[in-house]
């Protein structure tokens, strides 16, 4: 996140601070011989904001899961399906003398079109999903504006990892690493802020819809699911196993926020008002599945591993317009946040939108396009 700025209104009020007192001081000491007191230190964290938030999803989807999965095991072949998602989440971030730090945490409460385990009758699954990143200033730590010009503010090393995991039938469990490089993007001040982060990504998952378990969701389970064949087989093929997990190719990253003070355009009635937008696109990182374990689930066909499995660019574009209640009710900044937004994920989790499972068996489950409400309160 954008440091340089917050960081140097910060210097900017402990200075002026420390030259205040000192000007105090001076005049005092005209009429009598006081010594000044020493100034406040600057404190290690510039910014350290909490929040928590609560936001819910009109028209959430889980790529591979058809519609009627609540009434019939692996639902139906052919229908799309949403439901609701409710999150409950807790952030904090942080600036210090060298960068920045952002911490999320998530826990998602889906639908019960998109059942615990696949089971139908049952609530909707469950998901715990968390990241960080974190940035150090290439200025900051050189004590110097070598990487200022008129493109950047400042240009940083970042690095993350994401975790999370789903108790749907697929049983996922994802783990990514990050690391690359972030640019404070040189705008006008009065425009808000922008930052573009590239980054290099592995990541680890597990996933059940590979594996040759019981029959349910991502195996050939006769007249119960989406397909036909004899239970207990999986896709393309007599048998085999298969963990279910996966491990993917680098892929590549560009991270961009941009949060823009509507006050700036419209007047101080607008003052409350923000645009939030952040987009992340990612490219393709393989199917993740050996040679070894694509034999054993079945390679090629319209249900093949390579087929189904086969990842394309994703992208992940959310943007919400958000009012600072506290402002408006409170006359406090910063500290109740209300907001509407709207999200789309194309190829979500990098899912062919194309490959036949997402296509035909669930069609448009890997493209998620809904509106959401949310609120957040920052503990400062």
């Amino acid at each position: 996140m954008s440091y340089t700025s917050l960081k140097l209104a910060a210097k900017a009020a402990v200075l002026a601070g420390t030259l205040g007192a000192f000007a105090s001081t001076y005049s005092w000491s005209a009429d009598m011989p006081v010594k000044a007191p020493p100034p406040k230190p600057v404190p290690f964290f510039f910014v350290n904001d909490t929040s928590v938030s609560f936001i819910w999803y009109f028209n959430a989807t889980d790529p591979g899961v058809p519609g009627m999965s609540d009434v019939v095991p692996g639902g139906v072949a052919g229908l799309h399906n949403t439901f609701f998602r409710a999150q409950g989440a807790v952030d904090h971030f942080d600036v210090w003398e060298y960068g920045t730090n952002l911490i999320h945490l998530e826990l998602d409460q889906y639908g019960k079109q998109d059942p615990i385990l696949g089971t139908p009758g049952a609530v909707g699954s469950r998901e715990f999903f968390g990241f960080t990143r974190s940035t150090i200033g290439f200025n900051e730590i050189t004590h110097s504006k070598m990487f200022s010009s008129f493109l950047f503010n400042d240009i940083g090393f970042e690095g993350g990892f994401t975790g999370g995991v789903q108790n749907n039938y697929l049983a996922e469990q994802t783990t990514q690493y990050l690391v690359g490089l972030n640019f404070d993007i040189a705008i006008p001040k009065q425009w808000g802020t922008l930052l573009v982060g590239v980054l290099a990504r592995q990541e680890f998952t597990h996933n059940s819809f590979n594996t040759c378990g019981p029959p349910g969701f991502g195996v050939v389970n006769g007249p119960l699911g989406p397909l036909t064949g004899a239970p207990n087989t999986c896709f393309g093929t007599g048998g085999g196993s298969f963990s279910g997990d996966r491990s993917f190719q680098w892929d590549w990253n560009v991270e961009i926020f941009d949060a823009i003070p509507l006050g700036t355009f419209f007047g101080s009635w607008a003052d409350p008002l923000r645009i939030i937008d952040i987009t992340n696109i990612r490219g393709p990182k393989g199917t993740g599945i050996s040679t070894v374990n694509c034999i054993a689930v079945g390679c090629f066909g319209p249900l093949g591993a390579f087929n189904n499995n086969e990842t394309k660019t994703e992208v992940f574009e959310d943007i919400r317009l958000t009012l600072d209640s506290s402002q408006v009710f409170w006359g406090k900044k910063g500290i109740w946040d209300t907001y509407v937004g709207y999200r789309y994920w194309y190829n979500k989790f990098g899912t062919n939108h194309n490959a036949p499972l997402f296509a035909t068996v669930a069609p448009g489950t890997s493209i998620e396009s809904t509106a959401y409400i949310g609120t957040s309160y920052h503990f400062k």
